[in-house]
């Protein structure tokens, strides 16, 4: 899923984590069944480790194939259903005390709720124009002057 925001004339693309995750473990699937295929028609214990060579095996092979789908499908799916945990969608802010809302009559504070439905952690810290606004209202402070809200 592709989202698009607008923020003060930039458009930003959000992609849906989960497709690229999917993505890369797809890759990996089709690298373990590159390998047992390989590992077939070159018979790699042989080339390696000096074994008595033996012919291709294709039920073995096939075998094998079907377990990696096998294991594909349950991985990719403990990934839908982990990515489904993940905020995503509409979230109600109130503007002034920054909380969340999560029922009709409920409100949470905004790192409460994320830690709670996410599997993300919360640091703070200041953005570029709040530490500017900070810096000249503590310079305000230091030379007594009325603190004014910038």
């Amino acid at each position: 899923m592709t989202r698009v925001s607008h923020e003060k004339g930039h458009h930003h693309v959000k992609r849906d984590g989960f497709v690229a995750v999917a993505l890369w473990q797809l890759l990996a699937f089709l690298m373990l069944i590159l390998l047992i295929w390989v590992n077939e028609i070159l018979d790699l214990s042989r080339l390696w480790f000096g074994t008595h060579p033996s012919a291709p095996n294709l039920y073995r092979g096939s075998v094998l194939t079907i377990g990696v789908f096998i294991v594909a499908i349950v991985a990719v799916g403990n990934t839908y259903l982990q990515q489904k945990r993940i905020i995503s969608g509409l979230l109600l802010v109130c503007s002034s005390c920054r909380k969340i809302q999560v029922d009709e009559k409920a409100w949470e504070h905004l790192d409460d709720y994320v830690v709670g439905h996410s599997l993300a952690s919360i640091s703070h810290g200041l953005c570029p124009v709040c530490f500017d606004r900070m810096k000249k209202e503590l310079d305000l402070f230091d030379t007594g002057q009325k603190t004014v809200k910038l």
